[in-house]
């Protein structure tokens, strides 16, 4: 029963690597399982037994939660980002509470204030740099030495935007333009035949990354969490709260292009296109309230804890 709770929680944490502005380090806070997490693969060498019984089935649910919808989710976000994208606000927003009551911000404690502050600033900063960019994707590698190193980087990238909660690694392969080159045309099309030999090659380098970052990082938020919980807290919740505007600011109109990254963000035209598509936003708000409530049903695991241990 244990391995079958995380290798579900495990697929939905991979869900965030699939869709851009959604992350994997909020969705396994939100899940109780965000410490177990960081404090496994820190002592992966300490204590392997442990650390095994806690990272194989959640690894198998996020890996296969990552290449059965890679390419399902990728048709969602051409089709209509603004329904997919608003379950995950809703995700988001619904367990804003929880991470609430891990800060001392509730009693007006003015360092815990700050430190919010400050990470929803920079993580707002990041948005606003994105939003400014005009990167140009690529849809394949050429691979060579050079690229096989970039490749491995990218992991690196991605796996620490997995460890901090509120930026999106996906977002972050979008904003590099990398987004295709990885989720779309490898994960999402790995099992082709036709470029089994490309796309194998990719995702080794590109696992090579995020193991290699995964373990470096690790170990530095596991300590902010053991010395300073309600401060690395505080600093989770800004980047949360950022990371929602960032998630609205993905929201793309799916009339203007049949390519998502080529698609036309709705916020430059917000309520135009809430008058030509009302249906869509009505459906769209419902799945937001779907999200919410989801949420709030996830996160009652929390407190309960999971005992990897457990038999």
């Amino acid at each position: 029963m244990i391995f079958l709770k995380l290798m579900i929680k495990g697929f939905i944490v991979g869900i965030a690597f699939i869709i851009p502005g959604v992350s994997g380090g909020t969705l396994a806070v939100y899940l109780g399982v965000y410490k177990k997490l960081l404090d496994s693969i820190s002592n992966i060498f300490n204590d392997i037994k442990k650390s095994l019984s806690f990272l194989i089935p959640f690894a198998l649910g996020a890996i296969l939660s990552v290449f059965v919808l890679a390419k399902l989710f990728g048709l969602l976000i051409e089709w209509n980002s603004l329904i997919v994208l608003l379950f995950f606000i809703g995700l988001l927003v619904g367990g804003m509470s929880h991470l609430y009551k891990q800060t001392d911000i509730k009693s007006a404690n003015i360092k815990h204030m700050m430190i919010s502050s400050i990470s929803f600033i920079f993580l707002m900063l990041i948005i606003i740099f994105d939003k400014s960019q005009t990167t140009v994707g690529i849809e394949y590698f050429d691979l060579n030495f050079m690229t096989y190193i970039l490749i491995i980087a990218l992991g690196i990238v991605s796996a620490t935007t997995m460890i901090v909660p509120g930026i999106s690694g996906s977002a972050v392969l979008m904003v590099l333009g990398f987004y295709t080159a990885i989720v779309s045309n490898v994960i999402g099309d790995f099992l082709n035949i036709n470029h089994f030999s490309y796309n194998i090659q990719v995702v080794i380098l590109f696992l090579i990354g995020i193991v290699i970052g995964i373990l470096v990082f690790s170990k530095l938020i596991s300590y902010l969490l053991e010395r300073f919980p309600k401060e690395t807290y505080s600093s989770i919740l800004g980047l949360v709260i950022a990371s929602v505007i960032g998630v609205f600011l993905e929201i793309r109109n799916p009339m203007s292009a049949d390519s998502f990254e080529m698609q036309t963000p709705i916020y430059k035209d917000l309520f135009g296109y809430i008058g030509d598509h009302p249906w869509s936003m009505v459906f769209a708000l419902l799945l937001f309230i779907c999200g919410f409530f989801v949420s709030r049903y996830l996160i009652k695991f929390e407190g309960k804890g999971i005992d990897i241990n457990e038999s």
